[in-house]
């Protein structure tokens, strides 16, 4: 990427304007409760600007490609999900909006998301080509319509226009989560000859959305080989770990 020192005026605004966007999260983070889950856009932009030795490490991974960036797909969704349950103990809620209120079992449950992201994306990766701007875009879009079972897409319009806010956080904390992930691994799979056009976008949601069912009833039935119970959900407050 460019040096801003030697970027066109263009480019170094587009930077300028993506290093001033990390700080959406601070009036969340400042506040009280303080909202833990934005920051993983601050976390995403602070990425972009160390995308040069993050690439370089990442070429370093003496793993198929596929499944490196699955594993930091998972990596990423065990942060997100911690962030979200700081969020959610920090605010005492009463139903947190989580897999599950204890942390060790939240963060277990995980993969019934996750692993659905770490098994799409290499697989389209294969046949398309995806910049990050793409897979950031496809991933929000996702979340705005899955998160709680839907249930924000409903708030959010049934609060039109103030409901924007609403779809536009979700938006940035699941586009944030695959960037974190897919930015290790753009160059190698863009130096690829992989076609494009516009149908790998909505089929690459459908495929999302298609594979977080399938790994959702994948680890449930690998928890239940394994004989591991998942117990009843407790207050956060009361028992925040386990």
């Amino acid at each position: 990427m460019t040096d801003l020192a030697v970027s066109p005026p263009r480019r170094r605004i587009g930077r300028l304007l993506l290093g001033l966007s990390a700080l959406l999260p601070l009036p969340g983070l400042l506040a009280s409760p303080h909202d833990t889950m934005l920051p993983i856009y601050s976390l995403f932009v602070g990425a972009v600007f160390l995308r040069r030795p993050i690439e370089t490490a990442a070429a370093r991974v003496r793993l198929p490609r596929g499944l490196a960036f699955g594993l930091v797909v998972l990596a990423s969704g065990l942060l997100t999900e911690t962030l979200a349950w700081a969020s959610n103990y920090l605010a005492g809620a009463a139903e947190p909006a989580l897999l599950h209120p204890q942390l060790a079992y939240d963060l277990l449950l995980s993969p019934v998301v996750y692993g659905g992201w770490a098994l799409a994306w290499p697989l389209l990766m294969r046949r398309w080509r995806f910049s990050l701007a793409e897979v950031f875009t496809i991933q929000g879009l996702y979340g705005i319509l899955l998160e709680q079972q839907g249930a924000i897409l409903r708030q959010g319009l049934a609060s039109l226009p103030w409901g924007v806010l609403l779809w536009a956080y979700v938006f940035l904390v699941y586009g944030a989560a695959i960037g974190l992930a897919y930015l290790p691994f753009e160059g190698h799979y863009a130096a690829e000859d992989r076609r494009r056009g516009w149908v790998r976008l909505p089929i690459a949601l459908g495929a999302t959305l298609l594979a977080t069912v399938v790994s959702s009833l994948a680890w449930m039935a690998v928890l239940h080989l394994l004989g591991i119970n998942i117990p009843g959900p407790r207050p956060i407050v009361e028992a925040p770990f386990w």
